[in-house]
């Protein structure tokens, strides 16, 4: 490897792993390597062009706490930046090394421990799909989860993630309640387990792996409800943006998704357009199904289609509505043209005259597509209901994105940037100082994902010569 700062892994090392985990598991080279050293950072054409060629020297598939211990005493004493991997769903670069070393891979580490009393406690590597699928039978289900529900880990949701679907009725993960516990390791040469309960869980919420590993976590859920999926369009944006205002602050009628998408995003979703008519903006609903037929009606009565609705089912099974809102909107932008990227954006409750301002001043750039949540952490509001959202724009120059920014902060608009693997430039100071204090006491070499926690000393091997221009520049 020749990129700055590229930390190698000496044949010592690598033969210790394969002793501890088997050859099978630790991986040196080739297609395998590649994939464990990325996420879906392609989503930012800049992030595409700043870590793209970042990998690191091995990845090592962690099926145990004990082994995991072990790797991390061994990564202490030779001083190897360590990168902690889940599902590897996340957009920043998150689980991307900077500085080479060994990634871990701790999807093998994926017991459900105990699953009672509206509480799930789980290993790191435990599948959010898994979570909600044995939950539901039990009465219960997740308050939130990603598009990604399906290969997300529960600690690589808490670790990048903030919310998704479910937040409209209980927020994101931020909200007070929500996290009830980790259980770190710490990285030093006798790894310690240290244990957060409730607030201080976000010492290491949101930290992108940087101050800590966690090795069991506890989420509270929510009681289960029978949500029906339903398609509501029109080729009147503003009528339907009207009617989903209404409904998202309409707290009688109990929903889990409220997805407003404009056309043309939804002609991009191929195996799900046949629901709705072409050349129509839509609303992805999931409600529940005693108020289902209530909804649909108040829609039909404000000159609205429902073209499709999706009666509850359980084992759920595709099409799901779901998959195609929160991010998976700008994928599937993404798999039609190359050229589009997105934004991450907070809109006050003007957020009408918000876009047409928009709109007006990037013709043809930006698409809008809205999230409506209970709350918004990055903004400081917890108990409204909100409308979010992630716009997909078509990216030309890294000047003109920034024009993007800069124009949604002159009228108000909060922009968490998803350009940047940098946890400080992504979005507002709502904790970095707590989690530098827990980064000093649990991981005293800095040896954890370096370089994506600005704040933080870099280790010892990155000296200014050898680090990514962009982390200094």
């Amino acid at each position: 490897m020749s990129t700055p700062g590229f930390v190698p892994l000496s044949a010592t090392f690598i033969a210790a792993l394969s002793d501890l985990l088997g050859a099978d598991n630790v991986i040196t080279s080739g297609k395998n390597l590649t994939t464990l050293s990325q996420d879906f950072y392609w989503y930012s054409p800049v992030l595409r062009e700043r870590i793209g060629d970042r990998y690191a020297a091995a990845a090592a598939k962690v099926s145990s706490l004990d082994q995991l211990k072990q790797i991390v005493s061994l990564a202490v004493k030779e001083r190897v930046p360590l990168t902690v991997r889940g599902g590897a769903t996340g957009n920043y670069g998150q689980c991307v090394p900077l500085f080479g070393g060994l990634v871990l891979d701790l999807t093998g580490m994926d017991k459900i421990i105990d699953l009672s009393d509206g509480v799930v406690t789980a290993e790191p590597g435990a599948r959010l799909g898994i979570i909600e699928n044995q939950a539901r039978p039990l009465g219960w289900e997740l308050r939130c989860y990603p598009s990604t529900w399906i290969k997300s880990t529960i600690a690589g949701f808490v670790g990048g993630g903030s919310g998704g679907i479910g937040s409209i009725a209980h927020g994101g993960l931020r909200t007070p309640g929500t996290i009830k516990q980790f259980k770190i390791l710490t990285i030093e040469e006798e790894p310690r387990i240290l244990t957060l309960d409730e607030a201080e869980t976000m010492r290491v919420f949101h930290a992108y792996g940087t101050n800590g590993i966690i090795v069991e976590m506890q989420l509270r859920l929510a009681p289960a409800r029978p949500w029906q999926q339903m398609v509501v369009s029109s080729a009147d944006w503003d009528g339907l943006l009207n009617f989903a205002d209404e409904l998202a602050h309409d707290l009688d009628v109990p929903k889990r998704l409220l997805s407003v998408i404009e056309d043309p995003l939804p002609a991009y979703f191929k195996p799900i357009k046949k629901f709705y008519p072409e050349g129509h903006h839509v609303i992805f609903l999931e409600v529940d199904e005693a108020s289902a037929d209530a909804v649909a009606a108040r829609a039909e009565a404000a000159g609205l289609e429902v073209p499709h609705r999706i009666p509850y089912h359980f084992p759920r099974k595709a099409p799901m509505l779901s998959d195609y809102t929160w991010n998976h909107t700008t994928l599937w932008a993404l798999k039609a043209d190359p050229a589009y990227t997105y934004l991450q954006c907070g809109y006050g409750e003007n957020f009408r005259e918000q876009v047409k301002t928009l709109q007006a001043r990037f013709p043809g750039e930006m698409f809008f597509h809205f999230e409506f949540t209970r709350g918004n952490s990055k903004m400081g509001l917890e108990d409204n209901i909100v409308c979010g959202g992630v716009p997909v724009v078509k990216f030309s120059t890294e000047e003109r994105l920034k024009e993007m920014i800069d124009a949604c902060h002159e009228i108000g608009v909060f922009v968490a940037n998803p350009h940047t693997c940098i946890i400080e430039e992504g979005g507002r100071d709502l904790g970095y100082d707590i989690q530098l204090e827990l980064k000093a006491e649990a991981d005293p070499h800095n040896l954890l994902n370096p370089g994506k926690m600005k704040q933080a000393p870099l280790p010892e091997f990155a000296t200014p010569g050898s680090m990514p221009k962009f982390l200094y520049s």
